[in-house]
């Protein structure tokens, strides 16, 4: 079906590749079933025999109303207990699309309803997703149009918050800075911070009827002293007071990283570290900053010399995904979280080029 949506250009042109999947969803996570598609596979005579001992019942009260149930995985493979050897959902095989749960409809899209609209975007677990964001400097182009939705999809209402349409006018601005592609992506952030450290101030002090019109001369003020540009010199300032704190930070968060039930994600980590040679126990020091800064310009330069929007691409995703600035009422700490999102990225596809010796090619 078709619905009127707000959706990145990569969503409008996607197409799951199936069984062709290079790394298809049906493995290493647990697929929650909603509790209307539940039923149907405990009531209806033609699916229960497929199903009936390749459902596990979710016993926390708190979620089991919405999530009565889980698919099991096969401790063979490690897989959904539904995929087939070609690689295919035996319930689609058997009874169509229609069969699925919302979250297997649903997936990689992550489908958000504000008010009477719609935002789409997706997960850049997925392979053909995340293949889009790289190689596609215009996958985020935001168009207001009709978008295929699969059947019975899984949408999260978010609630409006206060100052609403100040939030909405603060993400175009946000977007607006983070495609000034004539300046560095770090340099971009950086100004993209000095705002948001800027504009807080005003949504913590003005009255709603003032926040907008303030917000508007703000914006209009740091997209003239970009086009000047006059964070130059301030960036450099700062990068030369810097001692490296953060980035062995960086690393020890990485170190402690697990991804529950992942272990493909895991390994990658753990292969990923020890081409820095940084084991549960080393004591990080300088050392290693300086060979994830020789990776880095090894390895992830010529990364970024060959896909220049990657990185950009994958942020701004978050941020639409996480509809920061909207939903956050702090907006220091979205921001945070979404500096320290695209760090982790960085330092650890350096560190994956250090072990491989490359990056893959796309």
């Amino acid at each position: 079906m078709q619905r009127d949506a707000l959706a990145p250009r990569y969503v409008r042109n996607f197409s799951c590749t199936g069984s062709k999947c290079p790394d298809n969803c049906c493995h290493t996570w647990q697929v929650a079933i909603d509790a209307e598609t539940y039923r149907g596979y405990r009531t209806n005579p033609a699916v229960i025999p497929l199903v009936e001992d390749k459902i596990a019942e979710n016993h926390d009260l708190t979620t089991k109303d919405i999530t009565p149930g889980f698919f099991k995985m096969d401790p063979k493979t490690n897989r959904c207990s539904l995929q087939d050897t070609s690689g295919l959902c035996q319930l689609v095989k058997n009874f169509g699309p229609n069969a699925l749960c919302q979250t297997c409809t649903t997936y990689p899209r992550s489908i958000q309803q504000l008010g009477d609209d719609l935002l789409i975007t997706l997960s850049d677990s997925c392979p053909v997703a995340a293949k889009s964001l790289i190689t596609q400097p215009d996958a985020l182009e935001l168009d207001f149009a009709p978008v295929a939705i699969p059947p019975n999809p899984l949408a999260t209402s978010v609630d409006a918050p206060n100052a609403f349409n100040a939030r909405y006018q603060l993400l175009q601005g946000l977007l607006t800075l983070l495609r000034h592609r004539e300046q560095s992506l770090e340099m971009r952030l950086f100004i993209c911070g000095l705002l948001i450290q800027k504009i807080q101030p005003l949504f913590d002090k003005s009255p709603t009827d003032q926040l907008e019109e303030k917000l508007e001369e703000t914006l209009g003020l740091f997209y003239s002293l970009v086009n000047e540009g006059y964070f130059e010199e301030q960036a450099k300032a700062l990068n030369k007071k810097s001692d490296g704190s953060l980035g062995l930070v960086i690393l020890g968060t990485l170190r402690r990283e697990k991804k529950q039930n992942n272990a493909a994600f895991n390994e990658e980590l753990s292969r990923a570290l020890k081409g820095l040679n940084i084991t549960d126990k080393t004591q990080l020091d300088i050392s290693h900053l300086n060979q994830l800064d020789k990776a880095r310009k090894k390895y992830l330069t010529n990364f970024e010399k060959k896909h220049p929007h990657s990185l950009e691409n994958l942020l701004v995703n978050w941020l639409l995904g996480s509809l920061f600035p909207i939903k956050n009422t702090n907006l220091m700490d979205g921001w945070t979280n979404l500096m320290a999102r695209y760090l982790l990225l960085r330092t650890l596809l350096s560190a994956i080029g250090a072990e491989q010796k490359k990056l893959g090619s796309l």
